[in-house]
């Protein structure tokens, strides 16, 4: 349904429905708890939160599909996609932090690895981001291993258990990291942390309040906007507003008006002093029936016409498309 204006809840704004690309076998299960998405040249990456397994005991992996075999897939080309595994090493972090609870958001500049992992080692958490590096053969990426000497702490912006940072973006020189809770109620001052690809010289960037959760974030242009996940599950009473200011300027999605999960995509621009909310309309996902909500936390463009998204284990494990022209 086409937008009917620019203010007022009772509006409706368009809603674009998700093509499923399967995941095969035992990488289509909720275990695997994906968190992130990223592109490393023309291969996208699935993070799963647990890359050695809940207890870090065994052999850890990512996950790769090149560009070519999405874009067979959702030509109609082939049923399906190749995943390949890549050896993954986290340096023994997953058991050396103390309540160690997984890693969270990816990105890639060149050769190197960011990441940024979530621990309950706080009052009541800690996060980190930490740098690794990929190594490739002639088959490609062979493996990839982290610097536990490069890890950096990034300081908790509430006090909520199951608070940390969940999305990564850069413009290519510096990395920014994002806190999943920005809305008033939960963040006095909400702000992003600017490191450069050393991991070093922490600024803190402003940023518009954003109800909800932000879970992860595409690459900025070169004009400095992205595009965020900004979701909600009804089971998170403590993120429930009575009114959600970009929700009353564009209105909502018709399955929005009518479930309470929010499953949208919002942009941010970067500007020379903060981060904020761009004046373009969210991108709302069709829900599914009956407050069934979808965890999205992995997100990245898909050329310029669509956005690949992956889901952690609620409702289950989904990789999916959508394309907005």
């Amino acid at each position: 349904m086409e937008q009917e204006g620019s203010t007022g809840q009772s509006n409706t704004i368009a809603e674009y429905d998700l093509i499923e690309i399967p995941l095969p076998g035992d990488l289509a299960s909720a275990s695997m708890e994906y968190s992130g998405l990223a592109w490393y040249g023309e291969t996208v990456i699935l993070l799963p939160q647990y890359p050695s397994g809940i207890y870090g005991s065994q052999d850890g992996f990512l996950y790769a599909i090149d560009r070519d075999s999405l874009s067979a897939f959702l030509s109609g080309s082939t049923t399906n996609v190749t995943i390949s595994a890549i050896p993954f090493d986290d340096a023994g972090l997953s058991r050396r932090l103390e309540g160690f609870e997984g890693f969270e958001s990816v990105i890639f500049i060149e050769d190197s690895i960011f990441l940024t992992i979530e621990t309950r080692g706080g009052d009541p958490m800690k996060s980190f981001i930490v740098k690794g590096s990929v190594k490739n053969d002639e088959n490609g990426i062979s493996s990839i291993q982290l610097d536990e000497s490069s890890l950096v702490e990034l300081t908790v912006q509430n006090n909520n258990s199951n608070a940390s940072y969940e999305a990564l973006t850069s413009d290519g020189e510096y990395i920014y990291a994002f806190f999943e809770q920005n809305g008033t109620a939960q963040n006095e001052q909400p702000y992003v942390i600017r490191l450069d690809a050393d991991l070093e010289n922490q600024r803190e960037i402003a940023l518009d309040f954003i109800n909800y959760r932000l879970t992860d974030a595409t690459l900025m242009d070169n004009d400095g906007g992205f595009w965020v996940i900004n979701y909600f599950f009804p089971g998170d009473t403590h993120l429930k507003v009575d009114e959600d200011q970009i929700s009353s300027m564009y209105g909502l999605g018709e399955s929005h008006l009518k479930n309470e999960p929010v499953e949208r995509l919002i942009k941010l621009n970067l500007t020379e002093e903060e981060f904020i909310v761009a004046d373009e309309p969210p991108l709302y996902l069709r829900l599914l029936e009956n407050d069934e909500a979808r965890n999205w936390e992995g997100l990245v463009r898909f050329g310029e016409e669509g956005f690949l998204m992956i889901t952690d284990k609620f409702p289950d494990s989904i990789l999916g498309y959508f394309k907005i022209k």
